[in-house]
């Protein structure tokens, strides 16, 4: 399996929080990441600010989806460009409790200035080079309605994924770049 910049790895959470997520949005997904390169995604979770991660997700736990159409230059480095200037946001708890509430009830969803949660990241990332990826207003969105995007395609699940880990040496994971960004986790 050949993890391309930008695609989106869709995590199905089995944590509380995950299962809770999961159930809420009727949903496989409970979490987005983006890809960076074969060895790292820029993420955002409960616990953490956006970051920059080895991706260390077990393979029965994602699938990876890519936009349908090449990401031409100008696009990667818009993208690019929005990774770097959003790197350390904090977490939207808000965003991401409005979201179900709003699933369930049909409340408000809310944002908080300067904060993002997962989806809402890999949403503006892609509108930040000119795709929109949604019918929902942007960034008020779940991994759900990410995965169902008519503009995205699955590419790999984790059959795909164990094959290609088990064809890859763990050295080449230690060796690779961050994409030119700043990796702040240490491999395990």
């Amino acid at each position: 399996m050949d993890l391309k910049p930008y695609a989106l790895i869709f995590v199905k959470g089995r944590t509380c929080l995950g299962r809770i997520n999961r159930q809420v949005t009727d949903s496989p997904y409970s979490h987005v990441a983006v890809v960076l390169d074969e060895w790292h995604v820029a993420e955002t979770n409960w616990w953490s600010p956006l970051k920059v991660r080895h991706l260390t997700y077990p393979q029965d736990m994602i699938d990876v989806y890519r936009y349908r159409e090449p990401v031409t230059p100008a696009q990667a480095a818009a993208m690019d460009d929005f990774i770097q200037a959003k790197l350390w946001t904090p977490y939207d708890f808000i965003q991401s409790i409005t979201n179900g509430l709003y699933l369930l009830t049909g409340l408000a969803i809310r944002d908080t200035p300067d904060r993002m949660n997962c989806s809402e990241f890999a949403d503006e990332l892609y509108a930040a080079a000119g795709i929109d990826l949604s019918l929902r207003p942007l960034g008020k969105v779940t991994p759900a309605d990410l995965a169902r995007s008519d503009k995205l395609e699955r590419v790999a699940n984790r059959e795909n994924r164990r094959r290609y880990l088990s064809q890859h040496s763990r050295e080449t994971f230690f060796l690779r770049s961050c994409h030119g960004f700043v990796c702040y986790q240490t491999p395990s």
